[in-house]
């Protein structure tokens, strides 16, 4: 498929001349039944300002990922421009509400079938004020690297204000103490996105602000011990937390990097009531936390999860977040893979944090990826456990105990954070992540690597910057549409890419729109993705391999460019007995005739330019009605040429053209 790239505001910086144009393809799913809808929510080319037409089709509804991904298999979220459009869905599949989202705008269900069988009901309905459609995805916390050898740790110390703190390398690393003379955290609170903590922690009570628990809808009050004493596999908050604001010189255990910051617990992981394990409370009630937090008072979000299966609903509310000023940092994932799918941490504006160690190595099993920022010290880290942990997890017996991941090193970036945000209230986080980013210690590869993005991150620099060094970020737009430019299209995973740098990644919502808030100015490739091809029901995935790439596009200033796709729908069908016949497309949704042509034996029809892309029924109607006919022939896209056939029995005028000579058999079209 051809594209074209223009640009409707100036979207290249004085001197670097228009945009240049190659081939981008998106290549289509052909499922069991189909080609799934791909048109979309209807635009204006002129409208490259983020306004956009309302989606009035079932084709303007973005369906999320199924397949290959762990769900929760009767829930279904709903983003809706229209709130009563989500009662009707109601009514249709029998749901109940789950959780309201109203500064998201959408709706949680609870569904009395799987979200599979939803997916089916919904794609044949006309749904009217829908955003999109998508599961609730199961993520994972990170899970830490459990070091029990007790030689690390002294039952006696040096230091009496902290005794344990000689035995923290990670803040001899990060040169705390001199970035200490400048900033503590003050003010500042993080919000902890993660397990119950123990808020009566010797080294954490105290810390704390009113935080919240999604699920249950309630809050929680400041230093209150919120883990299960009895499930040894919910300590993980505790350990973040200390990390980061563990008192300082109050005669027990370690010191957090923020020690002054408090924490906001935000309970997205809940224990099991048979006190074994914990589980994901789920995206919709994830969303629900990190608003709660913004609208709250949080200045920083440090969220040690992640997982598979993109979710406009997440990306929604990071995006709320980081609108609102609240940074918000990731881990990159324990997986060791090089990957970029892993979320929140492949999403626009996060700061995704890699693990190192004492020498300034990447740690083995830390994920690699071309979205990773920074890295920080994630081995052998001492922090909280909760103290009912103590006499089983904790080295000699204390509620303290060596962990090792991602998990740890993000909330240290998360630290240094509420550092920076102390000295510089008003710092934007684009601003706060270049910092940490151009103050990081470069290590592995010279200059930025995918295995530790720019660095380990330096306290000591960090806090002499001005962050008005860096006030020229950029909200960039990539508008997606097919190819007459009438309707957008959804769920298209755009990347833009570069060589010295993390690249970007987004999806295009229901108005074909992939939104980039807070990225650097810089040349970038723009790349277009799919299809996901382990979904029958949802039809893209960003795939590197299936990726072509469009020239340099610089991006200075707020911008936007425009990529319409370009139709490859060829049908070819040869009928086995001569007579008067026409073949017709036919729109899907109004079932009136979109375009015809008459032939005697065999007919050739590519997709008229004129027409707007979208599913349309191919059908052969004849004048005559004695004797039967068949019609065989191909259907090719993108130089994939799938078999098709259909018969009009005596008596009978018309046909629907499939592989299975039945009725409903639809082609999307670009």
């Amino acid at each position: 498929m051809q594209t074209i790239l223009s640009s409707s505001q100036r979207a290249t910086s004085e001197g670097k001349g228009v945009m240049l144009v190659r081939a981008l393809k998106i290549i289509l799913l052909l499922g069991l039944i189909g080609i799934f809808l791909a048109s979309c929510a209807k635009f204006s080319l002129d409208a490259v300002d983020g306004t956009s037409g309302s989606g009035t089709t079932s084709g303007s509804v973005r369906f999320g990922e199924l397949g290959g991904y762990e769900v929760f298999e009767n829930r279904l979220i709903v983003g809706y421009e229209d709130r009563a459009a989500v009662d009707r869905i109601i009514e249709q599949l029998d749901a109940e509400v789950l959780i309201e989202l109203p500064k998201l705008k959408a709706v949680s269900l609870k569904l009395p079938i799987s979200i599979s069988e939803a997916y089916q009901v919904l794609k044949k309905l006309k749904l009217e004020g829908v955003r999109y459609v998508e599961p609730s995805y199961k993520r994972y916390l990170v899970e830490p690297v459990k070091t029990h050898d007790e030689i690390l740790l002294s039952p006696s110390s040096e230091s009496s204000e902290d005794p344990y703190y000689p035995h923290q390398w990670a803040l001899r690393t990060l040169k705390a103490e001199e970035a200490w003379e400048k900033a503590t955290g003050e003010g500042i609170v993080v919000a902890v996105v993660d397990t119950p903590i123990d808020g009566e922690h010797p080294d954490l009570i105290g810390q704390f602000v009113t935080g919240y628990d999604p699920e249950l809808g309630v809050e929680i009050p400041p230093d209150t011990d919120y883990e299960d004493p009895l499930n040894p596999d919910d300590d993980h908050g505790s350990h973040v937390a200390g990390i980061i604001a563990a008192k300082r010189g109050n005669g027990e255990g370690i010191v957090g990097l923020a020690y002054n910051a408090k924490i906001m617990p935000i309970l997205i992981f809940r224990g099991y009531e048979s006190h074994s394990g914990y589980y994901y409370v789920g995206d919709e009630y994830v969303a629900a936390g990190i608003t709660w937090a913004v609208d709250n008072g949080a200045d920083v979000l440090s969220n040690s999860w992640g997982g598979g299966g993109y979710s406009q609903l997440l990306k929604d509310a990071i995006d709320y977040a980081i609108e609102n000023g609240v940074v918000f940092v990731a881990a990159a994932g324990n997986e060791h893979t090089d990957q970029h799918w892993h979320y929140p941490s492949a999403y626009p504006g996060v700061i995704a944090v890699g693990a190192s160690t004492a020498r300034d190595e990447i740690v083995g099993f830390s994920s690699r990826g071309d979205y990773l920022s920074v890295a920080a010290p994630g081995v052998n880290v001492l922090s909280c456990i909760p103290r009912a942990s103590a006499e089983d997890g904790g080295v000699y017996g204390t509620p303290y105990a060596y962990w090792g991941g991602t998990s740890m090193a993000t909330p240290y970036v998360s630290a240094l954070v509420a550092l920076l945000k102390e000295l510089h209230s008003d710092a934007t986080p684009y601003q706060i992540k270049r910092i940490l980013e151009e103050t990081a210690e470069d290590i592995e590869e010279p200059g930025y690597d995918r295995s530790s993005g720019y660095g380990r991150i330096d306290a000591a620099e960090a806090v002499n910057v001005d962050p008005s060094t860096y006030d020229g970020s950029v909200d960039f737009d990539v508008h997606v549409g097919e190819h007459t430019g009438t309707w957008a299209v959804p769920a298209v995973y755009v990347t833009l890419s570069r060589n010295d740098g993390p690249n970007y990644y987004a999806k295009t919502d229901d108005y074909g729109v992939a939104k980039f808030y807070g990225i650097d100015p810089d040349e970038y490739d723009v790349y277009i993705g799919g299809p996901n091809y382990l979904d029958m029901n949802a039809w893209n995935l960003r795939m590197a391999e299936e990726l072509a790439i469009a020239t340099a596009v610089g991006i200075s200033g707020e911008s936007s460019i425009t990529v319409l796709l370009e139709s490859s729908f060829v049908a070819d069908l040869t009928a086995d007995s001569t007579g008067d016949y026409t073949l017709k497309l036919v729109d899907v949704f109004t079932g009136s005739e979109a375009y015809s042509e008459d032939f005697s034996d065999s007919v050739s029809l590519s997709f008229p330019k004129t027409l707007p892309g979208g599913p349309y029924y191919l059908m052969v109607e004849r004048s005559a009605t004695e004797g039967s006919v068949t019609f065989e022939g191909t259907v090719t896209i993108n130089g994939e040429e799938i078999p098709v056939s259909g018969a009009i029995a005596d008596g009978e005028t018309e046909a629907y053209v499939d592989e299975y000579g039945g009725a409903g058999y639809w082609w999307t079209v670009f």
